[in-house]
């Protein structure tokens, strides 16, 4: 029965660490879509993280056909 227990304390942990994961990410992605930040460099570490983890690049963009906002 201890067993049991701690096996199902580690996935409720693991699913917590997951969730938060995916909320932190999901947020950095919307925050970087309304300020339209995607055509320049990360402006901090989360979106960094974001850019990341969706695998999401900047390689060979053509800063006269994208408008940054800065």
């Amino acid at each position: 029965m201890a067993g049991f227990e701690i096996a199902v304390t580690i996935a409720l942990f693991l699913s917590g660490v997951v969730t938060g994961l995916l909320l932190v990410v999901a947020w950095a992605v919307r925050r970087e879509d309304r300020r339209v930040t995607l055509a320049v460099e990360a402006p901090d570490r989360v979106s960094r993280v974001a850019r990341r983890m969706n695998g999401l690049r900047r390689r060979d963009l053509n800063l006269e056909f994208l408008r940054p906002v800065r």
